[in-house]
């Protein structure tokens, strides 16, 4: 029996062993077992042989995930809890799975070096791991991620995982009526004040509650760090509507 190793991403950090592929995987983490939980989940598939370079006790995943005395296959053995992002080459990660409450799941390709887009913004941005606030920048992805993991700065992480937001705004300059932010007036705000004060980033919400958090993803999502960016981009409305509409249906129910 064939053990995943999968790496949850979603305001938390865990490494978590698992017999169960990424769909099933995704619909237990989300609605468990019983489906006495709900809430969305995120998360990465991850190559071992490369994960175990920089975790060791990934070596050792198929000892630590055997299966049950009766056989059958264990759901979730986690193998790691903090500072896990970190210790993973950017190499070992995989597909990015987007999962709604009640456990549909979405995949998404990563490419490697592949932001398309280099606006130099607005942007706001949804940081997801390590760190959770979500900040506005006028700095492009790729930039925004070597500030933020820039070691000369007082204030760094090793690597960042970070979602782009969407901003479009009315006439007046008012943000999207459609967009359900529960501070519109404070995010304009901070957009004109790193805009008047030049600064790299501003922060928005320290704690955000990611109020249907799906519907509001711009370009995709970005992993990276000094070395490099690796972008997973967000299917387009016209492939939500006709290519993933299960999945799209639910996401917008939040």
């Amino acid at each position: 029996m064939k053990a995943h190793l999968y790496f949850l991403c979603y305001q938390t950090e865990a490494l978590i062993a698992s017999h169960l592929g990424p769909e099933e995987f995704g619909a237990y983490m989300a609605v468990g077992k019983y489906r006495h939980t709900s809430g969305n989940v995120m998360f990465f598939e991850v190559n071992p042989a490369l994960a175990a370079k920089g975790i060791p006790a990934v070596a050792e995943i198929d000892e630590r995930c055997r299966p049950h005395p009766d056989g059958s296959p264990r759901r979730s053995k986690y193998l790691s809890v903090y500072r896990v992002l970190e210790h993973l080459p950017l190499e070992s990660l995989g597909k990015l799975y987007l999962v709604t409450r009640d456990g549909r799941v979405l995949e998404i390709e990563g490419v490697m070096g592949g932001e398309e887009k280099q606006e130099r913004g607005p942007n706001m941005y949804a940081e997801l791991s390590p760190l959770t606030p979500r900040v506005v920048s006028f700095l492009p992805p790729s930039r925004f991620a070597e500030f933020i993991t820039n070691p000369a700065s007082p204030v760094s992480v090793p690597r960042i995982f970070f979602a782009d937001l969407l901003l479009d705004r009315e006439p007046d300059g008012r943000l999207a009526g459609y967009l359900p932010y529960i501070n519109p007036e404070h995010i304009v705000d901070c957009i004109n004040d790193v805009a008047v004060a030049e600064k790299s980033a501003k922060t928005v919400e320290r704690h955000p509650r990611l109020i249907a958090f799906y519907r509001t993803i711009r370009r995709g999502f970005f992993v990276g760090d000094q070395q490099g960016l690796k972008f997973y981009p967000f299917p387009s409305s016209d492939e939500l509507d006709e290519k993933y509409h299960l999945w799209w249906r639910s996401a917008s129910l939040d």
